[in-house]
């Protein structure tokens, strides 16, 4: 999914333009995508 506002990525704390892919992570936030399939592998 693309991003419709600027907002910030919960995970690395960078700030996610409008147009950049997004995804949910475990807890149902809002990160870049390639921070949320950085965190899968984790417990």
């Amino acid at each position: 999914m693309k991003a419709k506002f600027a907002t910030s990525c919960v995970s690395c704390g960078d700030k996610i333009q409008p147009g950049k892919e997004i995804s949910k992570n475990k807890d149902e936030k809002w990160v870049h995508k390639h921070c949320a399939e950085d965190s899968e592998g984790l417990p």
